[in-house]
């Protein structure tokens, strides 16, 4: 019994030691346990209010973005750099964008404007700072934006009107999509592309499209359609006939050794889309045109004919130059462009033209007879060598076509061209709109309305210019005489129009079975035919040329951001990108 009740005791004494070992283990277990969740916790914590720092920046220069990209889109196109040369408070503090003390919890944010550098009427780089605080921690980001202009998305469109877009009658073919600000109507057309409506509250449109419209399938299309007209999606059918992903024998139609799917975007693909609703897409409006005349003098643009020059950069900004234009080019001996000229007043031509640029008019372009491209572009179909075709149809001959004023087309001296058009070209199948205070030399403000100034839309009356005979002018004539108009015009109706062509106001005319290859821009469209109205989009331009061919076309308003970060910003290019 004694020596059993020993060991009992030296056992019990042994158990306890070896608990007392376990729960020191456990506190020191437990207290570096607390001890890293302490420190994982706060830095946990010291992250988030770090990242609420961030974030707080980070809105602060997207609050400022944004609120510049919106002064300057609502900006009148000739004053948009200088308003933003302000922003800074170079020339007056109270001018300067600057916000102190913004909450945004649990975090506050001071951010403001620090300096604008411009580059004549053409860009504007914004650099933005906003700093970010809390109890713990402090962030400071910074950006510079590019505001300037890029070419415009609506050179998408075969067709596009800012307006109620219309296309009634089944002599119409649209190779191309189309596009309408505001509701779109077709009776029976053929649409052989996208048609898109946008809701637009200015002229109370939902945005709806009506009526109804044909289309062809890509066997249909490839069959009927000039090798002018865009290629298809895929521009030829597909090498992959087994659908496996590799090229088997007899699959390599064009024997490069490469299996070829042919898919190529902006082509036909066979269907065409209703596409109601659609957010409104801004007319780049040809306001001041100081911005095109510096671009016509820097890229040294010219208009020619038999080698001799006719336009160096800008026609009529001079006195003693005349301010309007009469063009009249031959198969032997054409029109030839080579890149952006501005003409003051009216242009006025016909006939064959070769080169690759845009000629604006300060006032109306005036197309009186056939427009030919010399050597225009070709799209064989199917297209077998996309990629060579390409490179081939970037050299070949393209021409914009912009008006200050309007686009007519035909002898507007003659009868029958007064009789069958000008009942579209007035009230009640035209209606006001507001248009640009640079507008008033042209005669467009017809009077104002809240400061605002608006046109009546009656294209038919007088617009308080003369032609040089001394007689009065109608928007619809340029300022030629009417004998230079019935002397050069082509006998009988215009068929056939190369050209990208954008207006402001009315593009209108009496034409015959007309082919346009090319694009129509247009406020208010306004067109009689005789029995069939073709469309083949150039689709060079898709991408707005910036893409395929920049021939200096209307340009939008355009923002790029050149650094986001940390610290100072890199340097910038000094070169505008959208040139």
């Amino acid at each position: 019994m004694n020596s059993q009740s020993r060991a009992d005791k030296r056992q019990r004494g042994s158990a306890f030691v070896v608990v007392l070992f376990l729960s020191l283990v456990s506190v020191v277990m437990v207290g570096v346990f607390l001890k890293t969740s302490v420190s994982r916790m706060e830095k946990v914590e010291l992250q988030l209010v770090e990242n609420s720092t961030f974030n707080a920046a980070e809105s602060g220069l997207n609050r400022v973005v944004e609120e510049i990209w919106g002064i300057y889109q609502r900006t009148s196109p000739e004053l948009r750099i200088a308003r933003l040369d302000e922003m800074d408070g170079k020339r007056d503090e109270n001018l300067q964008i600057k916000y102190v003390d913004q909450r945004l919890d649990p975090s506050t944010y001071d951010v403001f404007v620090r300096e604008v550098r411009t580059v004549g009427g053409d860009y504007a780089d914004v650099e933005i700072v906003c700093t970010a605080k809390n109890t713990r921690a402090t962030k400071t980001l910074m950006t510079v934006v590019r505001f300037g202009r890029q070419p415009s998305r609506i050179f998408n469109h075969a067709y596009f009107v800012n307006n109620f877009g219309w296309l009634w009658g089944s002599g119409i073919t649209m190779n191309g999509d189309v596009r309408s600000n505001g509701n779109f109507s077709s009776r029976n057309a053929m649409v052989n592309g996208d048609i898109l409506a946008a809701e637009n509250p200015e002229i109370g449109a939902e945005g709806t499209v009506e009526g109804g419209s044909r289309h062809q399938s890509v066997a249909e299309y490839n069959a009927s359609v000039p090798d002018v007209a865009r290629p298809t999606n895929p521009s030829a059918p597909s090498e992959d006939l087994n659908q496996n992903g590799r090229l088997d024998p007899g699959e390599d139609a064009n024997d490069n050794g490469v299996l070829d799917t042919y898919e190529r975007e902006g082509g036909y693909d066979g269907d065409s889309e209703l596409l109601p609703q659609q957010a409104m897409v801004e007319m780049p409006y040809l306001g001041d045109l100081d911005y095109y005349r510096r671009l016509a003098r820097r890229e040294e643009g010219t208009l020619s004919q038999g080698g001799h020059a006719l336009v160096e950069g800008v026609l009529g900004d001079d006195a003693a130059e005349a301010e309007s234009i009469l063009l009249v080019g031959t198969e032997e001996n054409p029109i030839e462009i080579n890149g952006p000229v501005v003409i003051e007043t009216d242009v006025v031509i016909r006939g064959y033209i070769k080169g690759q640029g845009t000629i604006y008019a300060g006032r109306n372009v005036h197309i009186i007879g056939d427009l030919q491209y010399v050597d225009g572009p070709s799209w064989e179909k199917p297209l077998y060598e996309p990629a060579e075709t390409w490179k081939a149809n970037k050299k070949k001959d393209m021409v914009g076509l912009a008006a200050k004023g309007s686009i007519l087309i035909g002898d507007y001296t003659q009868s029958y061209w007064r009789d069958t058009i000008r009942r579209y070209q007035s009230p009640p199948f035209t209606v006001p709109y507001i248009v640009d205070p640079t507008d008033a030399p042209n005669g467009y403000v017809s009077y104002e309305r809240d400061g605002t100034p608006y046109f009546d839309g009656d294209y038919t009356a007088y617009d308080g210019g003369r032609k040089n005979d001394g007689s009065n002018r109608r928007y619809y004539e340029s300022s030629l005489d009417d004998d230079d108009i019935r002397a050069n015009a082509k006998e009988g109706l215009v068929t056939r129009i190369d050209a990208i062509m954008y207006t402001n106001h009315l593009f209108s005319g009496r034409v015959g079975s007309i082919t346009i290859n090319g694009t129509i821009v247009a406020r208010d469209e306004a067109c009689v035919y005789s029995s069939k109205f073709i469309v083949n989009y150039d689709i060079r331009v898709r991408g707005s040329g910036y893409e395929q061919i920049d021939i200096y076309l209307p340009r939008e308003p355009s923002r790029q951001v050149l650094y986001w970060g940390e610290g100072a910003a890199e340097e910038v290019p000094a070169e505008d990108p959208a040139q």
